[in-house]
């Protein structure tokens, strides 16, 4: 454990990591697909209704160098008995791109078939990290599931508006909606902000951190079948299949 005033990797050369497990993606248009989840320690927001607090703050992570990182993930994509491998890696926190240095020189060590996700908060500059792994980001290998914060988690969108403009057709746009508010809000950002995105997700926020009480998904549902919006309605399925569990899913 390292005092949070301490915390900050060497760039490029080892990650703070939080977690490094083998799940189904939960989330995104790759939900259900099994994934290797790298869970990177530290943030720039701190969202109400943030579910991974524990990747935030309170100094519970271990310094990986960047070689021995991708080897563990090599390890858990090709696991002990089967001959098949995972060939998805997502990458979250916290807000992985604080780490951005370190995640492009992994992606390069590892085999180019494999899938990146990048769960971002939409308040990193995500130009700095599309510099590091062009190639990547133009073949589709590297794709962002971008979040765009709602009135609702306590944060402010800001950069994300920019951000919006530099996703590709395989990015995806996420908003977390805590209630009818952040609705009209995630509506009011999509009709201004043109974005090649062809994936948006709206997902309701469940009870976590500051937030004692979610938003209804059928609530939420109805709101997007009434106005036709060409959204999709996104549950968190690995709170569906492990219930009461925040870490390993």
């Amino acid at each position: 454990m390292e005092a949070q005033a301490a915390v900050a990797p060497r760039k490029g050369k080892e990650f703070l990591l939080s977690e490094l497990y083998v799940s189904v993606q939960g989330e995104s248009s790759l939900v259900g697909l099994p994934t290797v989840f790298v869970r990177l320690y530290t943030c720039n927001l701190r969202c109400r209704w943030c579910d991974s607090m524990h990747a935030v703050e309170g100094g519970d992570f271990t310094r990986v160098g960047v070689e021995d990182a991708a080897k563990r993930i090599l390890d858990l994509a090709r696991g002990t008995d089967s001959p098949a491998e995972i060939r998805n890696i997502c990458w979250t926190g916290g807000e992985p791109l604080l780490q951005g240095e370190s995640i492009a020189r992994a992606i390069r060590r590892l085999p180019e078939h494999f899938v990146h996700s990048i769960e971002t908060d939409g308040e990193i500059d995500v130009a700095a990290f599309d510099a590091l792994v062009p190639e990547a980001r133009s073949s589709g290998r590297v794709r962002y599931v971008m979040d765009v914060k709602c009135p609702g988690s306590g944060m402010v969108a800001s950069r994300a508006y920019r951000n919006l403009e530099r996703l590709r057709a395989h990015d995806e746009v996420k908003f977390v909606l805590l209630d009818r508010a952040d609705y009209e809000f995630a509506k009011g950002v999509l009709s201004k902000v043109d974005t090649k995105s062809q994936t948006i997700l709206f997902s309701p926020a469940t009870p976590a951190h500051k937030v004692h009480r979610g938003l209804d998904a059928g609530q939420l549902a109805s709101w997007i079948i009434e106005e036709r919006l060409p959204v999709r309605l996104q549950l968190q399925m690995h709170k569906l299949i492990w219930p009461g569990r925040d870490r390993g899913i």
